[in-house]
């Protein structure tokens, strides 16, 4: 149901080829591949770091959306940005930050599930 994939089987995630051309485009501007992936509605605790990261470098790989991504967006081109405009990109740096908290989130939670079973542990 998401945008981001075309087909899903039992042993197969395939991704839409727009969303692939992004991934790269926001992961060559630094952003985490974790911090993408969640703001498509893909989380890393479903599809897997190690997917996520296989991707990454299959996708760097591939010559044909790598010549995609070296291509300018048409909101690529510098124009006078009109007051319209305006919530539609902060709403990008919005949703990618959020990602960021998620990804950040899910970290913490796992440190304290660690930090509990060590203290289990102390205790017996």
């Amino acid at each position: 149901m998401l945008p981001a994939i075309d087909s899903v089987t039992e042993s197969r995630i395939t991704y839409s080829r727009q969303f692939q051309i992004d991934c790269m485009r926001r992961y060559l501007q630094g952003e985490k591949p974790t911090a993408i992936f969640t703001s498509a509605g893909l989380s890393p605790s479903v599809i897997g770091h190690k997917r996520i990261e296989r991707n990454i470098a299959r996708w760097k790989r591939d010559e044909s959306i790598m010549e995609k991504v070296k291509q300018p967006k048409s909101s690529d081109a510098p124009v006078n940005t009109t007051p319209s405009e305006l919530p539609e990109v902060a709403l990008g740096k919005i949703q990618s930050l959020v990602c960021q908290v998620l990804s950040l989130n899910e970290r913490i939670e796992e440190l304290e599930r660690t930090v509990e079973e060590l203290r289990k542990g102390n205790n017996d």
